[in-house]
């Protein structure tokens, strides 16, 4: 339910939303005419831009009144904006879809943000918790899927008949939440495993925190390591300093600069897939074929995904996560410009494990370098900054749709190189920032 308006752009044309728009040209299912096109992947833009603009705030809030408050506030948010979406009341003042799909925009982090902090139960298999908690992110998507594929199949399903029913999972949200959800964040000191068991990770007044002196296990849980792993030295870098202090931080700008990048390449390629597989592969029936494939990979990727991104995030350093992102960007970038069919499939098998990698590995990454205490805050900027950097796909998308006359291979291009230079970077700052002569 995390995000939900990164699904219904796939089947939005299906359903005859903005078909209206259509004059010059008929709307036809699955390839909608240039200005529902564009309207579209407005909204698209608009409502992911919101989504991550929320996070700064929305981390403020988490800081302040805890988990539990906050994904009460989310699920409240999330059910008006599935009442509220399939009204159908559009007019110079009033635009339900645009308003529906902005209250689930905000909704999706106020849940998202808040289920970070359960990853800290779990200290020396954060890095899987986390990957699960990022797979069932890209997992939101599903019940849209199974929605077109009813609505195709079954016969007409009425955008009100799904949504309303769908209000359900806020609800049982709330009552999870005020009967056994957590009223604070979770604290990777407060917990430590148990003597001669794997994974039970137990609350102990008699924490190493308590009496004062860290013993050795307790030492590797802190840098996110155990017995015989290898220690990450990024863990840490920036604990005890304040939010402006980390905020003004090159491990902050490095960071911020690798999610502008990817989350805007990432955000273009799910808005524009259908239009981008027609023009390298100049097949209509080809091209719905592949982005329906790409339709059912999108979400299972990010649960296929969870047993590697795990184990990179839990068992290499963050360094070596920063490269395979790097590695498996420019992958993603190449293959998806080539004219053939069988490495435009590669490339998305490649993008839908990468999508969670980066969203894992950013959380991931703002845990280990700046710590719980102001985690709300930092990752809230950090997205912030990159939503509101994701406005630049609207006239990248009426640009290449007008000037560029449906040509994607410059705005690909240049998403390769940018790629390059954003992850180089970060690379570098983890690298230069985690020798012994920096940590000294």
């Amino acid at each position: 339910m995390c995000n939900i308006a990164l699904a219904i752009n796939g089947w939005s044309s299906h359903v005859g939303i903005y078909g209206d728009l259509c004059k010059s040209e008929p709307a036809v299912p699955y390839k909608p005419c240039k200005e529902q096109d564009l309207r579209m992947n407005y909204m698209f833009t608009l409502s992911t831009v919101v989504t991550n603009a929320s996070a700064l705030p929305i981390g403020m809030l988490l800081d302040y009144i805890g988990p539990q408050y906050t994904t009460l506030l989310g699920a409240l948010v999330f059910m008006l904006g599935n009442i509220v979406f399939p009204l159908d009341i559009r007019n110079h003042y009033v635009d339900t879809y645009f308003i529906g799909f902005i209250l689930l925009a905000i909704g999706g982090p106020l849940i998202f943000l808040p289920s970070f902090h359960l990853s800290n139960a779990f200290p020396i298999k954060a890095g899987l918790i986390l990957s699960c908690v990022t797979g069932a992110f890209d997992a939101s998507s599903i019940p849209y899927l199974l929605y077109d594929v009813l609505d195709a199949k079954v016969g007409e399903i009425s955008l009100k008949t799904f949504f309303w029913a769908y209000s359900i999972i806020p609800a049982l949200l709330i009552v999870y939440q005020v009967t056994i959800g957590p009223t604070i964040s979770y604290k990777r000191e407060d917990f430590h495993e148990r003597a001669g068991t794997d994974d039970t990770l137990v609350d102990d007044p008699t924490t190493p925190t308590a009496v004062g002196t860290p013993s050795p296990d307790f030492a590797n849980l802190e840098d996110g390591t155990s017995k015989g792993e290898v220690r990450d030295r990024v863990v840490g870098v920036m604990f005890g300093k304040s939010a402006a202090e980390q905020i003004r931080s090159m491990w902050f700008g490095a960071i911020v600069i690798f999610l502008c990048v990817y989350m805007s390449r990432i955000n273009y390629y799910i808005q524009t897939v259908f239009s981008q597989l027609y023009f390298y592969l100049h097949d209509i029936e080809l091209a719905r074929s592949v982005t329906m494939t790409f339709t059912v990979l999108l979400p299972l990727g990010g649960l296929v995904g969870v047993p590697f991104v795990g184990w990179l995030l839990d068992h290499r350093t963050t360094l070596e996560a920063s490269l395979v992102v790097l590695v498996s960007g420019v992958l993603f970038g190449v293959l998806g410009m080539v004219r053939h069919v069988a490495p435009q499939i590669i490339s998305i098998g490649i993008f839908v494990v990468l999508r969670p990698l980066m969203y894992t590995f950013v959380g991931d990454y703002c845990g280990k370098v700046f710590g719980f205490e102001t985690f709300g805050t930092v990752y809230g900027l950090t997205n912030s900054i990159s939503g509101l950097f994701g406005l630049v796909l609207r006239p990248i998308d009426v640009l290449v749709k007008t000037k560029l006359d449906g040509d994607y291979v410059p705005i690909d291009v240049l998403g390769i190189i940018l790629g390059i230079l954003s992850s180089s970077l970060l690379s570098w700052q983890i690298w230069k920032g985690t020798r012994p002569i920096a940590l000294d």
